[in-house]
């Protein structure tokens, strides 16, 4: 009896060490990687909606409204953005995703990227591309050139080699372009590339640029800073809608390098959640060390805090991509695209916007309206009042003359190819094609800053223009979503920790 005892007994040490040795292994990933792999497709291998190998790591797809699965699967996406969160044991330093999909996609919706939370206070996502209907069908009769991931698209056939377009187009800048801004760009890092356009003529002297209107949240700029350096001035009112305290800061940035951040402390003594709108608090930043040139601003700030009275000292302001404007009076802006996205965030703001000529009826808040023009150039946008979020891939300013863009039209859902278009250059992995019409991509990325929250990191599934209640852009099948999470083991922090 007592020998039965004793085996028992060992038999459930045996046990508890092997859990506790697995649960260190599952939660604390000495081996330095850790896969969550998600098939939405039953099979016998994987029953449906399994996450294999490392228990459930991927959340259901939200909103739901955007997504369908029948029994057996697969999931389809019918419009954007979906997300999912996705578990992980610890931060990891480097990601690899691969996902398996079929693409029913057209030039309404032609691109699909995926990508991770990077910023959770401007919810900006780091995305990379996975499909692209231009690249892959839409530029059929374009000439195409191939250098590794480098794709060179030709109107007409001027190069016979990426090197050489890269040579030419480095040595002649954007001269060597027949028409003005000729040249499109996917997924390349511009930011040591030749300027779109020489904007020396731009460096005059100082003068006082006031911008009119009220602006909510996050906002980016390009700025122009004359030679005597940087100044800003303002108002920062807080609505004391939301609980947190609202600190803010503005960035500058030489490209992609940071020279220069104020902070702004909220010290106001109103209480948060209360929604006693503070008085306008005068703000004033400066930085005279700047060379005389090109910089983009970033204002972080929460939505409860709203900036009014921006005097700057050039005449050069730009908003870029999107502004919100909080304005109850009329809003008169310029912008340089040739369409745009339009949202009203509250009832009071229904109204009839015209962009560039063309009528556009607001009916109904939280709905994203879009209109695009064939006018090309810059297009007035003209509004009874403000109270909107306005989008699109250009600049916003208070008319054309302050009005820059020193970035390269971008291969999107809405980029014009016609005659101003004569080349398109793109870093680009096609899919690799299986079985059924599936296509299987892998994406790489650097996760050392991703936002991760209670041990889940947020993925998001872009397609712009897949539109559920209108039906437009396609959909997308998705039959497997597989997570590589990979960095240091536990070996080489422990020699690390020794100095070895």
């Amino acid at each position: 009896m007592f020998f039965l005892v004793s085996k028992l007994r060992f038999i459930w040490l045996i046990l508890v060490i092997f859990v506790i040795f697995f649960l260190f292994y599952q939660f604390v990933s000495p081996s330095g990687s850790w896969v969550c792999r998600h098939v939405f497709i039953s099979s016998d291998r994987f029953p449906l909606g399994q996450a294999a190998a490392s228990g459930p790591c991927l959340g259901l797809a939200s909103p739901s409204e955007r997504v369908v699965q029948g029994q057996g699967g697969p999931l389809l996406l019918l419009g954007e953005p979906v997300y999912f969160s996705v578990f992980s044991p610890r931060a990891f330093s480097n990601i690899n995703l691969e996902i398996t999909y079929r693409p029913h996609l057209n030039d309404v919706a032609p691109v699909f990227e995926l990508g991770f939370l990077a910023d959770k206070d401007l919810w900006r996502y780091h995305l990379q591309p996975v499909y692209n209907f231009w690249l892959e069908q839409g530029l059929s009769n374009w000439k195409v050139i191939n250098s590794g991931n480098l794709r060179l698209f030709q109107k007409q056939e001027k190069f016979f080699s990426v090197d050489d377009f890269l040579e030419t187009w480095h040595n002649q800048g954007s001269d060597f372009c027949p028409t003005p801004r000729c040249l499109a760009l996917y997924n390349i890092n511009d930011e040591d590339l030749p300027p779109v356009q020489n904007l020396d003529f731009l460096l005059n002297k100082e003068v006082e640029l006031i911008f009119p209107y009220k602006l909510r949240g996050a906002h980016q700029f390009y700025i122009m800073v004359p030679e005597n350096g940087f100044k800003l001035e303002g108002f920062l009112t807080d609505l004391n809608e939301n609980k947190e305290k609202d600190t803010a800061e503005f960035n500058i940035f030489s490209g992609k390098r940071l020279v220069g951040t104020f902070f702004l402390p909220d010290d106001r003594s109103q209480a948060e959640e209360g929604f006693d709108v503070s008085e306008p608090q005068l703000f004033s930043v400066a930085k005279s060390d700047l060379e005389p040139g090109l910089y983009r601003l970033e204002f972080r700030a929460s939505d409860d805090l709203v900036i009014s009275g921006l005097n700057f000292n050039s005449q050069h302001l730009s908003i870029i991509n999107k502004i919100w404007l909080f304005d109850k009076g009329p809003v008169s802006l310029v912008t340089d695209s040739s369409y745009l996205q339009v949202k009203p965030l509250s009832p009071e703001f229904l109204q009839t916007l015209d962009f560039g000529g063309q009528k556009l009826s607001i009916q109904e808040i939280y709905h994203q309206y879009e209109l695009v023009n064939q006018k090309r150039g810059y297009l007035k946008i003209d509004m009874p009042a403000g109270g909107l979020t306005l989008a699109n891939n250009g600049m916003f300013a208070v008319d054309a003359s302050s009005l820059l863009n020193p970035d390269y039209p971008r291969l999107d859902r809405f980029l014009p190819l016609d005659d101003q278009i004569d080349f398109i250059l793109a870093d680009y992995q096609s899919p690799v094609y299986q079985e059924d019409s599936w296509l299987r991509s892998s994406v790489d990325f650097s996760a050392s800053d991703f936002y991760r929250e209670k041990n889940h990191y947020s993925l998001i599934l872009s397609v712009p223009g897949l539109d559920v209640e209108g039906g437009q852009g396609g959909f997308l099948e998705i039959k497997e979503i597989k997570v590589k999470f990979y960095g240091r083991s536990l070996g080489d922090k422990i020699k690390e920790w020794l100095h070895l």
